[in-house]
């Protein structure tokens, strides 16, 4: 779909803007010391020990002023970056920007907000307050604490600002209604107090996934190389096993529980029915469905931010700053498939096949039968089964979409204030020291919801009894759900109907069903009561103290005197969890809620559903992993925790001679728990001669485990096996009880070469930075469920060689949908695999940092070039062992997509060059941007198998007018490039590729 450029509010935004008369730009302060972020010694230059790449607002506005998500993916010593409408990487994370500098993690790289920690969610940052960002490429745990592995991000507001200012942009996306926000800011005051204030409103809007033809390369499965990765088998079109009478006492397995066979799996579907509603014919119990089409690649999506910051001198050694910012991210849909797979149900038989019973009492059962020529069955089993999918959700999109949408609303918001200064006349021997203290408040409120369907309900349904009004009164306690066959089906009970017959069409592509009977749909209201939304809501509060001191010494070495800085920091945290729904919260810990019973054998009493072990005589199918209701995910009981940490640290700037000098700090930290940690850190720059410097920094860091983090606690996820056909199935991660700090040791060398170009007027800077980090005791998944399931099916074709727990002692890691066989296929043999969450091997990662700058007069004006870029030739993690079986002995994961590792891929080489050129208020900036091409490294043929290198053109048109008025114009992606095709869900890997195409962005600032 091609949709009009242009959107009515955004054009009316920009035009009133422009129209508006102008009065001066707002006038503000010029900064004359900038000290880099990575120390606390004032004074710190630019180009000092540490490589810090800086950011100024002109140097954005010449861009085109970049999203966050833009900035943040645009940057080379950037890895995998969320934000976007990922639904497969998390929906909760979409419109929420998080940085992971060197690919090791968002968790460990460190946010500031003028030098102040922030939250992880960089959703309260106000861009149009930003008068720089640093980047700091080197760990910094020494200087501001745990999570600064990768680098620390810092963004600083602009200073003393005075005046109004007014901006607004419209990207034209195809296909899409556009993104568009607007921004203002304010700032008053003179002499020693300056107030300054912001609003922004961001909006994008949704891009459907068919929008984009790299999406239809998985829409048909007869073509050579398509792209298999949206395909489940798990679907709502499926074999139907006819069964007997129900025995007169259930029992633990499909026939026990459900009758015997009385004859073959009956298939609800053809060939060519299944064809006919876009589904691939793969046996005669299932008809895969591509979910791709239910999805979008961008949500619409809100954000606003509000900022305001005060500053004050109080007396001539004393000044005072504080400033408050809120954001807040609000996704009212982010569109799934119509249902979450089914990998177990209600039956007291685990796993995922023969869970759900229709009876021959169901109508839609009956007709069935009789269109099949079935005689003498009392019911039907499915194989597998999925509640929807080919025919889609009707029912809870409200409109907007065919799938199950989740809701994302966060609130991110922080206050600091602190006095900095130095010591006077008054303080004697201290006259002179400086001083920083402050106090900082953060947090995230984060609510989402994330539904699945509830096993049970689903059953009551199939039986006559589903909807929210049904009151029957159950007349057989010796069975699970409601007995009672007068009333099925009367008095507000409603039918499910399972079959073929109960869709019109696939709604997303226009697909007549031929199988459809009109009348037969399943009612809006019973498929809503199937669902529970899932709704969590999570609290993340801390504060931290900060109090640093420095100054000089009075020693003086050859170089000048010894400067020094010190202080403490103290932090808690808190996080809390509300879980209202029952069914989600534990209160319903098995797949039946309590108080409904089921047999035990010939004169035994009913049971309740209670966790037990399989081997248990009184096993009444729940597990001791609690499962809950749900088809797929597990119950969330909410959490409570809270942790204190204080910190001590000391910092030198040692000048040892004119041209060399060394910074050389430590710190340690507790934790309460009883963890704890002392790191520290060397580095040093040699001017060696005129134009030419090096520098060397050397330090260990740590990172402590993650609060939401409970020893002992189960976490449920889903997960795509590639030896199951790629289908989504269950994940257990179990937390160790004995979790300790990830610690890691970086070091860093470079050269700094500044000077004069092939002219006197030219001015030429290189930068080349060598980086290594290695990390210890790596905090998170020990084996990746996709390894172990891979390792237990390592035969031919994705079979199993072994049943035998004391060969593979990773089987019972495996909960299979039966019995263990040699030979099975791993497609429909299993329904989960449990994994450990905890201390793993660690990883090293090495490579170059190159920053090169060349400016020169041409003509009537100047011209720029830059070239940003980093080459990484490292990207190892070390061997895995888990139940004394080793799941790796070391990837190499530099050049791969790193599927494995949940699509984190590693590019070898990225890079961004660009010409500018200034003239008098115009300038023009041509961008190229570059990502090498990384491999597929998964086992057989895959789409996209070699990857593509990822090229992108961008320009930018910015003209200044003398009234206050700027207009910027940008291209982005000029040559309208595909992003490099993968083997995953919407063709590409949305972490680092971007799926808009060419778009065009106008924008205007005003000021007053």
């Amino acid at each position: 779909m091609k949709s009009a450029f242009g959107s009515a509010s955004a054009a009316a935004i920009l035009a009133c803007l422009a129209a508006m008369p102008a009065a001066a730009w707002g006038q503000e302060a010029q900064v004359e010391e900038v000290v880099v972020t990575g120390s606390h010694i004032r004074g710190t230059p630019e180009d000092a020990a540490l490589p810090v790449e800086v950011f100024s607002q002109a140097d954005l506005e010449a861009r085109g002023a970049p999203t966050a998500l833009e900035f943040a993916k645009s940057l080379t010593i950037s890895g995998p970056t969320t934000g976007e409408s990922y639904y497969f990487g998390g929906p909760a994370l979409t419109g929420s920007v998080n940085y992971n500098l060197r690919g090791l993690g968002s968790d460990k790289t460190l946010i500031l907000l003028n030098g102040r920690r922030m939250d992880i969610n960089t959703s309260n940052i106000p861009s149009i307050a930003i008068a720089r960002t640093e980047i700091l490429k080197d760990g910094a745990a020494v200087i501001y604490g745990a999570d600064a592995t990768g680098g620390v991000v810092n963004f600083i507001t602009r200073d003393r600002f005075v005046g109004l200012e007014a901006q607004a942009q419209y990207k034209y996306i195809d296909g899409s209604k556009g993104d568009y926000s607007i921004g203002l800011l304010g700032g008053f005051g003179k002499g020693d107090v300056n107030f300054l204030w912001s609003a922004e409103y961001d909006h994008r809007s949704r891009l459907h996934a068919l929008e984009r033809g790299f999406t239809h390369d998985s829409l048909d499965p007869t073509r050579p190389g398509y792209n298999p990765a949206p395909w489940s088998t798990l679907t709502n079109l499926a074999g139907w096993q006819p069964r007997g009478a129900l025995p007169a006492v259930p029992s633990a397995t499909a026939n026990g529980e459900f009758g015997a066979p009385v004859g073959g799996i009956v298939s609800d579907f053809s060939p060519a029915s299944c064809a006919a509603v876009g589904g691939r014919y793969d046996n005669n119990f299932t008809c895969a469905y591509n979910y791709i089409p239910y999805y979008n690649l961008v949500e619409n999506t809100d954000t606003y931010r509000v900022y305001a910051q005060l500053n004050a001198k109080v007396t001539e050694d004393m000044d005072f700053h504080a400033d408050v910012s809120y954001g807040q991210v609000t996704v009212p849909q982010v569109f799934g498939s119509p249902a979450q797979p089914m990998v177990r149900g209600p039956a007291l038989a685990t796993g995922s096949v023969f869970q759900f019973y229709v009876p021959i009492a169901n109508p839609h059962a009956a007709a069935f039968a009789a269109r099949n020529g079935i005689v003498g069955a009392q019911g039907f089993t499915p194989v597998t089964w999925r509640l929807l999918g080919h025919g889609g959700n009707l029912a809870l999109g409200d409109g907007e979409g065919f799938g199950v949408p989740d809701k994302v609303d966060n609130q991110v918001w922080r206050v600091s204030a602190g006095l900095k200064g130095e010591f006077g006349d008054w303080a004697g021997l201290a006259k002179g020291i400086g001083y920083d203290f402050a106090v900082t408040y953060n947090q995230a409120t984060l609510f989402n919801t994330h539904p699945d369907t509830i096993g049970y309900r689903v059953q009551e349904a199939l039986n006559g009894f589903g909807g929210p009004a049904c009151q029957a009164v159950d007349l057989d306690p010796t069975r699970f759900g409601t007995q009672n066959p007068a009333a099925a089906g009367k008095n507000g009970c409603l039918w499910w109907n399972p079959f073929s017959t109960g869709f019109a069409e696939q709604p997303v592509r226009n697909l007549a069903n031929p199988n459809y009977v009109a009348g037969t749909e399943n009612p809006a209201e019973l498929v809503r009561w199937m669902f529970d939304p899932r709704a969590q809501e999570t609290v993340n509060q801390s504060l931290t103290v900060d109090l640093v001191f420095d100054g000089r010494t009075g020693i003086r070495l050859p170089g000048g005197d010894i400067g020094w800085a010190a202080g403490g920091q103290l932090r808690t945290f808190e996080s809390r969890e509300t879980v209202p729904s029952p069914f989600f919260n534990g209160a319903i810990p098995c797949e039946w809620p309590n108080g409904t019973t089921s047999a035990n054998g010939a004169g035994s009493p009913n049971l309740e559903a209670n966790p037990l072990p399989t081997t248990d005589p009184n096993f009444r199918g729940c597990t001791p992993d609690s499962p809950g209701p749900f088809v797929l995910f597990a119950t969330n009981p909410p959490d409570y925790a809270d942790r204190q940490q204080y910190s001590f640290f000391g910092e030198l700037d040692l000048p040892l001679l004119d041209n060399v000098n060394v910074q050389a700090a430590v710190r340690h930290e507790e934790f309460s728990g009883g963890l704890g940690a002392t790191v520290y850190k060397v580095a040093g720059k040699w001017d060696v001669w005129g134009p030419l410097s090096v520098r060397a920094s050397y330090g260990t860091n740590y990172q402590t485990p993650p609060l939401s983090v409970t020893p002992g606690a189960v976490t449920v996820a889903a997960r795509t096996y590639t030896v199951a056909a790629s289908n989504w199935l269950a994940a257990q991660f179990i937390t160790d009880e004995s979790l300790k700090p990830e610690t890691a040791k970086a070091w860093n060398v470079g050269a700094i070469w500044k000077s004069r170009g092939f002219a006197d007027d030219h001015d030429f800077r290189l930068i080349v930075d060598y980086f290594d980090i290695k990390t210890k005791d790596q905090i998170g998944q020990i084996a990746d469920p996709n390894q172990i399931a891979s390792l237990v099916f390592n035969g031919p074709g994705g079979t199993i060689t072994t049943c035998d727990p004391g060969v593979q002692p990773l089987l019972r890691r495996v909960t299979f949908n039966g019995t263990c066989a040699v030979g099975m296929s791993a497609v429909g043999a299993f329904s989960s695999v449990s994994t450990r969450y905890g201390n793993g091997p660690g990883q090293s990662t090495n490579g170059f940092d190159i920053q090169a700058d060349y400016n020169l007069p041409v003509g009537p004006g100047d011209l720029g070039l830059s070239l940003t870029a980093t080459r990484v030739t490292e990207l190892k993690t070390g061997p895995t062992e888990l139940d004394g079986v080793v799941v790796s002995t070391g990837d190499d994961r530099l050049g791969m997509l790193n599927f494995a590792t949940f699509a984190q891929a590693a590019p070898k080489l990225r890079a961004n060059l660009a010409a500018n050129y200034r003239l008098d208020r115009q300038n023009f900036r041509l961008g190229v941007n570059y990502v090498s091409a990384v491999k597929d490294e998964r086992a057989g043929v895959q789409y996209g198998e070699e990857g593509e290198e990822w090229i992108t053109v961008d320009f930018t048109y910015r003209l200044e007018l003398d009234d206050g008025l700027a207009l910027t114009a940008t291209v982005a992606n000029l040559l309208d490039r595909d992003p490099p095709p993968a083997q995953e869900e919407f063709g590409y890997d949305p972490w680092t590729g971007n799926p808009l195409g060419r778009t065009i962005e106008i924008g205007v600032r005003k000021a007053f």
